[in-house]
């Protein structure tokens, strides 16, 4: 499987926002917070193109590389970078392909000698994977939590 980042278009919003509902809804509706109108409008307000990249994989299977996900990272106003979106289609999910992004943000967050921060939401199976890519929490509430990574 050969994994590439592809540029973020102001035209792939909608292609985008759909990405996102179907890798978070499952953990929204089980805090019971899913609102379609206020997934939307979260997403239009976090809409960057500048800062956002497809995750691509070709799988060798003869269709061609295919949208897998989305990565955004944003530079945040103290140094830190934020880490806004790490999403993948459930068909991709669990086959490596967030650890291949996660290590292509802590290669650049090493290189710029910055930490990366992320929000993530309670109770979300993310936090494992987070967790395993060395994040720390450092906060919260009872939506999100707070996790964080240094470059050592």
């Amino acid at each position: 499987m050969r994994l590439f980042f592809a540029p973020v278009g102001q035209d792939d919003f909608e292609a985008l926002f759909d990405l996102r509902i179907a890798a978070m809804r499952e953990s929204l509706e089980r805090l019971g917070i899913f609102n379609l109108d206020n997934a939307r409008k979260r997403f239009a307000g976090q809409f960057d193109p500048q800062y956002m990249q497809h995750i691509c994989a070709d799988l060798e299977d003869g269709q061609g590389p295919q949208r897998a996900g989305l990565l955004t990272v944003v530079p945040y106003h103290d140094g830190r970078l934020k880490l806004q979106h790490l999403y993948l289609l459930p068909a991709y999910q669990n086959r490596r392909i967030g650890d291949w992004a996660m290590q292509q943000v802590q290669s650049q967050a090493r290189r710029d000698g910055r930490a990366v921060w992320l929000e993530v939401l309670n109770q979300s199976d993310a936090i494992r994977f987070y967790e395993r890519h060395g994040f720390v929490q450092t906060g919260g509430d009872p939506i999100d939590l707070l996790y964080q990574w240094s470059p050592v």
